[in-house]
């Protein structure tokens, strides 16, 4: 059986708030994603946050036809790992391979988080929404 068919056979991981987000600029951001919502009564989604974002892009081919994904911290000029924006600034949101959210966990639990904070059990995927805004991790409150 080939990486690829494996790939295929491996069901997506989806419970963790971990995106890849297509902003308007052309970057695909590597993020724990969230909406920000009103504080009135009516909780009305306001906007949305980027914690921890990394810049994806692809390096050059490797000889056996893969190609490695590059991470560069989206916003190396300051210290704040939370970036609020507009929908307006957004194309899609989509949830990363397998092997990227490992590999993003992995360097999040370096910087501090625990993997409780990363991923919820199993049993909420159920409550999330389609676009997976609704359920957030405990660090993205």
């Amino acid at each position: 059986m080939t990486e690829q068919q494996q790939q295929q056979q491996t069901p997506l991981k989806t419970n963790h708030s971990i995106r890849i987000v297509t902003l308007a600029t052309g970057e695909r951001v590597l993020c724990m994603f969230g909406d920000v919502r009103s504080e009135d009564e009516e909780k009305k989604v306001v906007g949305y946050r980027m914690l921890y974002p990394y810049t994806l892009t692809l390096g050059v081919e490797n000889e056996d036809g893969t190609i490695p994904i590059q991470y560069t911290r989206w916003c190396p000029f300051s210290p704040v790992e939370e970036h609020r924006l507009g929908g307006e600034h957004i194309i899609s949101v989509v949830f990363p391979d397998n092997n990227i959210v490992d590999n993003y966990s992995n360097r999040l639990q370096e910087l501090g988080l625990k993997e409780e904070n990363i991923f919820y059990p199993e049993t909420e995927q159920a409550t999330e929404a389609p676009n997976g805004s609704e359920s957030e991790s405990d660090q993205a409150s």
